[in-house]
């Protein structure tokens, strides 16, 4: 009996956790439509529930609603987006009321139950996107763990999309290596540099002199022969 019990209290423990908030829930057995469903037949997929979520790229207040572009990404199994650096896309999604962007700020986790309503074009950057848009019938907004920088993320362009899958734009990092150098330094004119450092150079010291010193001389006019008369002794 005792076992019985444990078992059926940690069956609801997982249950209830693993059921996404309130606000997002959906009736049960309601089928959504997947994000990339609706990437691969916009068209078909008007009017069909979603669950999608993702982080926030931009926000902005409209007169009676609030516009939220998100990036894409799947949701855990109680339903928060599983953030890493690539995404398959970005959607929109229009929300009833004013929503604050200092609150709903860039990078932060969200996700939304809503319907979908088609397509609509935008740009991301210079690069014309065209976003699955929902209306939604709830969201929710995650606590932050770790926001993320959006400009970091790669998202597949929506004109490559083929279908279930698409080409992956990878981010591109460029290293630069900039070495430095004396001024007077050129390798391939060394003669050149020689010179310069000659001009530059203290004078070599003057050769010596090729006049006698005084006591040379003396003893030389001492051995000269003179002119006179030998005296005896």
């Amino acid at each position: 009996m005792f076992k019985t019990l444990f078992a059926l209290s940690f069956f609801l423990l997982l249950t209830g956790c693993a059921s996404f908030p309130e606000s997002v829930q959906l009736p049960p057995e309601t089928q959504t439509i997947p994000f990339e469903q609706v990437m691969a037949n916009p068209e078909g997929s008007k009017g069909a529930l979603a669950q999608w979520g993702g982080v926030v790229a931009e926000v902005q207040n409209l007169q009676d609603k609030t516009l939220l572009e998100m990036v894409y990404y799947p949701l855990r199994g109680y339903g928060r987006p599983v953030v890493g650096n690539e995404s398959i896309g970005r959607f929109r999604v229009y929300v009833k009321g004013f929503l604050d962007p200092m609150v709903y700020q860039k990078g932060r986790s969200m996700t939304f139950s809503g319907e979908v309503i088609g397509m609509e074009e935008g740009i991301v950057g210079e690069h014309k996107y065209m976003y699955p848009t929902l209306q939604a019938k709830g969201y929710y907004l995650w606590e932050e763990i770790d926001r993320v920088d959006v400009t970091t993320i790669s998202v597949w362009p929506y004109s490559y999309w083929g279908g279930w899958y698409g080409w992956r734009s990878w981010p591109y990092h460029q290293r630069v290596i900039i070495k430095h150098r004396h001024p007077n330094y050129y390798p391939d004119n060394r003669d050149n540099n020689r010179s310069n450092d000659s001009r530059t150079s203290p004078p070599p010291p003057p050769p010596p002199s090729s006049k006698p010193s005084t006591i040379d001389s003396m003893r030389k006019e001492l051995e000269k022969p003179k002119g006179g008369k030998v005296i005896p002794l």
